[in-house]
């Protein structure tokens, strides 16, 4: 495990061309090899209401578009908790059939400088009033379940109104009260198309719009505004019926819907439940829509992949079943082939290009193989600053010490890791959930949406176990049992053992933070030399906003608590596993195994509970078993969080056989984490 200085160097070496060597080859793939330019930068938008922002974007421009020789175009809108990056799939196999590809962070994503916040809200679904949206509206403060409201009225859009014809006053009445409050549904969206429209080398009577998730609804609203788009592409969304706008002067033309299967947000597919494949498609508002409805004879055998309607007036619309589940729709072959072959048709691009022809998972698993390989080297380094003599302090042999840390027997090792277990999986769905709108926390100070329900959860989990040392430890006093100590716990040397070692943890820290910063480093030289961060498919590693940094200093106390007590006392103190001097990797293998049953098995129960009854055809298990408020987002956030804390688990795990003490695992996790939530997901 890197004993020699040379071995670390080594390995540290063979990870910097790895990461290098797959960082130049994704950016050849995402440039088409040289025949698409990049660019990343940002416009300023000019606001009377939420005042003067940064739209930023990432712009991919085929080589041969000029002003004399302008291109169709198409804007990108990710979806909640991603950003512009989020779109690349589309957006670099767009440009490579000669279409220009903008993808925009929206409004709290990103590094929009407008939050979330302003894309406004509905006072009707908050307080139940028809009072008239004023200008102050957006600059309101809004803490527990009314922010939790105004986050999900997304399915509410600001271009609904009361004229059209077909309803009756009462109705009228209804959905203007819904509109109340709402600015900008798009979250910027509107802007970007006007924006994209003014560029010399773009076709500027021939754009296109798609978005995913929360950006379907923004891409409904661009569309409404800017009436001379061309085709609209929806992954994963909802339809709503004529009757809630105005469907007189508002036309969306050629409209493709990708529908995932699996969508754990099935709820908001015009709010049935259908799973089964036939009926999902038994909906009325879907039928008249999806056959152009009003505009021509209302199909009476309407099915999956067929074409209605016809592409030269705008009435196309199609449906598309994808065998995916709601996340990765953006970076499904079927969805990008279909929406490829939708876009060259309806905006007369010229391309070669079959529309099976596809690169983009090459440079996602390349850029995937980078940000291992920038974590890895992590593990060499700590080897080699810990010679730094400042630092040396930092390491605790507990392997050689005549006092070796107390070991469980293996029997009540499994008894604790049950209970570990059946506490995560009981308290996940609820506690995040909580903490994502419905908990009052200072709206100023915790503004990172997803991170207040990941903070809710490991906060609880931390006083939890912390509730559960103290009572162990007051029993064992009671009954003239021994009990662990600080040195047990991994919190202090053996000479401190009956009190918190604060050198100890101080030197952690910082080496901790040196290793961060290391990490920093190289997303930042990626984002710069190869317009890339480092992630796979969804935002993990990117560089701060100064709004962003400071989200970053507030959340890392609450989960530096959690690392430290949960992964640090708990599973190197409490739960530590003996380590076999003469079997280094075979013992290090399992004692990670053994961390990933303790820290992941109760998440690994709530993803069977979810995804056993959804695959069954019966629905998504949470909201089966608590009700649609617990499905979603964080259901569909198990994708993501359980990769990152099997990285986390054998990050600490290394850190703590190489130093002894728990502190720079602990710290190193919670930074990483709490830099992943911060970096780039929603900001209210």
């Amino acid at each position: 495990m890197f004993t020699k200085t040379k071995h670390a160097i080594g390995a540290l070496v063979i990870s910097m061309v790895v990461l290098i060597t797959s960082m130049v080859f994704a950016n050849l793939i995402q440039t088409d090899y040289g025949r698409i330019d990049i660019v990343t930068a940002a416009f300023d938008v000019e606001d009377p209401v939420i005042g003067d922002y940064q739209v930023t974007y990432k712009l991919y421009i085929p080589k041969y578009a000029s002003e004399k020789n302008p291109m169709p175009a198409v804007l990108c809108l990710h979806g909640y908790q991603n950003d512009k990056e989020t779109s690349a799939a589309f957006a670099m196999e767009i440009a490579r059939r000669g279409m220009v590809a903008l993808s925009i962070d929206e409004f709290g994503h990103g590094s929009n400088s407008a939050s979330m916040k302003n894309r406004g809200w509905t006072t009707y679904k908050i307080n139940g009033t028809d009072d008239d949206r004023s200008e102050t509206v957006i600059k309101t403060n809004l803490s527990g379940p009314k922010r939790y409201l105004a986050m999900m009225n997304f399915s509410t859009l600001s271009f609904f109104s009361g004229s059209a014809m077909s309803v009756n006053e009462e109705v009228v009445k209804k959905i203007n009260a819904k509109q109340d409050g709402l600015y900008d549904s798009s979250m910027s969206g509107i802007a970007a198309y006007k924006w994209l429209q003014q560029q010399p080398f773009v076709k500027s009577d021939s754009i296109g719009i798609t978005g995913h998730s929360m950006g379907t609804w923004a891409a409904w609203s661009v569309a409404a505004a800017c009436q001379d788009h061309k085709a609209v592409v929806l992954q994963c969304g909802e339809i709503f019926g004529d009757n809630v706008y105005d469907y007189e002067n508002i036309e969306f033309h050629n409209v493709l819907m990708l529908q995932a299967r699996y969508d754990e947000f099935n709820y908001f597919r015009d709010y049935l439940q259908e799973t089964v494949k036939d009926e999902m498609l038994d909906s009325d508002m879907r039928r008249s829509f999806f056959t152009a409805g009003h505009r021509t004879k209302l199909q009476k055998d309407y099915v999956w992949n067929t074409t209605y309607g016809k592409m030269e007036d705008g009435t196309a619309r199609r449906v598309e079943l994808l065998e995916t589940n709601h996340r990765l729709t953006t970076h499904n072959s079927h969805a990008i082939a279909t929406a490829m072959d939708w876009f060259v048709k309806t905006l007369n691009a010229s391309t070669v290009l079959k529309s099976t022809d596809l690169h983009f998972l090459a440079k996602e698993c390349l850029v995937l193989l980078a940000m291992l390989a920038a974590l890895f080297s992590l593990c060499p380094i700590i080897s080699l600053i810990t010679k730094i003599p400042f630092l040396k302090e930092v390491i605790v042999d507990r392997t050689a010490s005549l006092r070796r840390p107390k070991l469980m027997s293996r029997g009540k090792w499994w008894r604790d890791a049950i209970i570990a277990i059946l506490i995560g999986a009981a308290t996940y769905p609820f506690m995040t959930q909580l903490g994502h709108g419905l908990l009052p926390v200072p709206e100023g100070l915790f503004r990172m949406t997803i991170g207040n329900g990941f903070m809710t959860w490991y906060l609880t989990l931390a006083l939890i176990s912390i509730i559960m040392m103290v009572c162990s430890r007051t029993i064992a006093v009671k009954h003239n049992k021994v009990i662990c100590d600080y040195y047990d716990l991994g919190l202090s040397r053996e000479s401190k053992s009956d009190r918190l070692d604060w050198v100890l943890l101080g030197k952690g820290a910082l080496t901790a933070f040196i290793l961060m910063v290391i990490m920093y480093i190289c997303v930042a030289l990626c984002e710069v030399i190869f317009k890339l961060d480092l992630r796979f498919i969804w935002p993990f590693f990117k560089t701060f906003t100064w709004a962003r940094f400071g989200q970053f200093l507030v959340y890392l106390p609450i989960y530096s608590l959690f690392f430290v007590v949960n992964v640090g006392c708990k599973l190197f103190g409490q739960m530590r596993q003996a380590w076999d001097k003469s079997h280094p990797v075979k013992s290090f293998f399992k004692c990670w195994g053994g961390n990933v049953i303790v820290l992941l098995g109760g998440l690994f129960v709530i993803l069977l509970l979810e995804y056993i009854p959804f695959f069954a055809g019966m629905g998504p298990g949470a909201d089966l078993l608590f009700g649609t408020t617990f499905g979603g987002p964080f259901m569909s956030a198990l994708i993501l969080l359980i990769p990152q804390f099997v990285v986390f688990t054998l990050l600490s795990t290394w850190m703590e056989r190489k130093t002894g003490n728990v502190y720079v695992g602990a710290f190193l996790s919670s930074m990483i984490a709490a830099w992943i939530v911060c970096g780039g997901s929603s900001m209210f």
